[in-house]
């Protein structure tokens, strides 16, 4: 004799049950591999473990340690606590009050923690009294909510280490998926029922899914505060060789990170097609942080150089001209003295204070012309931020006119080259080393193991002091091999420097001034248009005023 018909009817209801289950759990296990935000997959998990075990709602506990005083060492500095962390339920919309659990017996999922096994009730107003642990109906009376059955499992990996617990409540007789329920309909009591075993090794099943997604994003975070940790020591590194630019990592940080996330929501024009993802945010950051690191590797005296001339030759300078300042006085007053005893022999009429008046105007006037030469020379051992700061030129013609009159260099050549700069400090060769700093930070960057989602890092610090018009250096890409988020870093880099706090070698400039060199530079072909409109018309370089001025107060 053939089956019952109600018999097939339970069997296929069985089946299409597990085939529900098992689906549940593929999906689970497809979330890990998909998504790194640990929270949505414990999120996903719940709604997984509610729907399979038919539960009316459900929550999860996180072990979290907490720091405590230690009283002079006679406990642990840290503390082990169960941290209320995410909840569902079909029947009402509340959030926990306390959100912390002492991992003890006193409660359920205290207990669970606390011995790594799971704990089924059938009623939780009727617990055994020799059982350790009881149930605080403080929370059912609060949202006038009625918990009966309670499976509750604890999320443990493979090698039995607990992070946390999974807590189901009131199962329900009926099947009806989880999205059917309206919430403030209340549950009839009569319709609950226990979690069976399979429910409670269903449940075992969907926790070492939770534990591995906690293990997963715990690796990540690892690996994140490695990274964190590892830039934070770099730029200390970069930052203790030249201290005077303390702070400027971090702004070109801020200032490029701005400037990406205000791009990419840009809805219209060229720009409108940039768009970055969180990953690649990240790396702008990391680059922009790290951007500077191979001057690790240039001489200090050419990294803090504060003026054309080294200290020690810049008074070799002057003290040459307070020996020509000497020897032109005592040739004057030589001069004087011979053409008076000339005079007196040849018993000539003269007026002996009007021969002394003219000496005395002569060593004035060189002496003046001498002194006007010195303080050209020291403003132009100064850096000049444009060309058209200080005519350079000029004052090395009058140099040269001086040194011909009187038979005697007040220059080296070396010296004159150095005064003859147009920007800046550096010599051809010593501006040569400093530019060499990008070639130390690629080949630097370059060697770290960055993750998939952090390889242009390298890249993108190694183009960051290019220019469009293939200027720029170490490389003098064009226009097309520069990344935009390399031409985003120039332009703040540039304002940055040239904005930031006084610096032995330079002056810092105001804003209107540091925006109107930037589209000088825009106007010429070396920084991009479009970009640098942005970083004005969005007021970008805003985004660190606050930041220097804390640091100037």
């Amino acid at each position: 004799m053939g089956q019952p018909k109600n018999v097939h009817k339970l069997n296929f209801k069985k089946k299409k049950h597990e085939d529900r289950e098992l689906e549940n759990i593929l999906d689970v296990s497809a979330a890990l591999s998909a998504e790194h935000e640990s929270t949505k997959v414990l999120q996903m998990i719940l709604e997984k473990a509610i729907e399979n075990t038919n539960a009316d709602g459900g929550s999860i506990y996180l072990i979290e340690k907490l720091k405590q005083d230690s009283i002079g060492g006679t406990r642990d500095k840290f503390k082990s606590m169960l941290r209320f962390s995410y909840a569902l339920n079909n029947t009402v919309q509340a959030t926990m009050k306390y959100d912390l659990l002492e991992i003890d017996e006193n409660s359920i999922a205290g207990h669970v923690a606390l011995t790594g096994e799971s704990v089924r009730i059938r009623d939780a107003y009727c617990i055994a009294a020799e059982l350790p642990y009881k149930f605080n109906p403080s929370f059912d009376k609060e949202i006038n909510y009625r918990t009966k059955s309670v499976l509750a499992v604890p999320i443990k990996t493979n090698k039995g280490k607990v992070l946390g617990v999974v807590q189901l409540v009131n199962k329900k007789r009926s099947f009806r998926r989880f999205d059917d329920f309206t919430p403030s309909i209340k549950l009839d009591e009569k319709l609950i029922i226990a979690f069976s075993d399979h429910d409670d090794k269903l449940m075992h099943a969907f926790a070492s899914h939770a534990a591995v997604a906690l293990e997963n994003a715990k690796l990540t975070e690892d690996i994140n505060k490695l990274f964190e940790s590892f830039v934070k020591a770099s730029v200390m590194a970069i930052e203790a060789r030249d201290p005077s630019t303390s702070g400027h990592s971090d702004r070109v940080a801020e200032l490029t990170v701005g400037f990406a996330e205000t791009v990419d929501k840009i809805s219209s024009g060229n720009l409108s097609k940039i768009k970055f993802t969180t990953d690649q945010i990240k790396e702008i950051r990391y680059a922009s942080l790290l951007h500077d690191f191979g001057k690790i590797g240039v001489r200090e005296s050419v990294l803090t150089k504060a003026q054309k001339l080294f200290p020690h030759e810049l008074e070799t300078v002057f003290l040459r001209l307070q020996t020509i300042a000497s020897i032109s006085e005592a040739r004057v007053w030589k001069q004087c003295a011979e053409s008076m005893a000339e005079l007196i022999e040849q018993k000539v009429k003269f007026d002996p204070k009007g021969e002394l008046g003219k000496s005395l105007w002569n060593i004035d006037a060189f002496k003046s012309h001498l002194d006007k030469i010195r303080k050209g020379i020291l403003k132009a051992n100064e850096s000049q931020i444009l060309e058209k700061d200080f005519d350079i030129n000029n004052l090395m013609l009058d140099i040269k006119k001086m040194s011909d009159d009187i038979g005697q260099k007040i220059l080296t050549e070396k010296e004159a080259a150095m005064l003859s700069v147009k920007r800046g400090t550096l010599s051809s060769e010593e501006r040569f080393q400093i530019e060499s700093h990008v070639s130390h930070t690629y080949e630097f960057l370059s060697r770290i193991a960055w993750t998939d989602n952090l390889q242009s890092v390298p890249e993108i610090a190694h183009a960051h002091h290019e220019k469009l018009d293939g200027t720029g250096y170490p490389r003098k890409l064009l226009a097309d091999q520069i990344p935009i988020q390399s031409r985003m870093m120039a332009i703040s880099d540039i304002y940055d420097a040239l904005t930031a706090f006084d610096r032995p070698y330079k002056k810092a400039v105001d804003v209107t001034r540091a925006l109107d060199i930037l589209n000088d530079e825009a106007k010429q072909g070396k920084l991009d248009k479009e970009l640098l409109k942005v970083f004005i018309e969005a007021r970008i370089y805003e985004i660190v005023l606050k930041t220097k001025v804390r640091k100037a107060g």
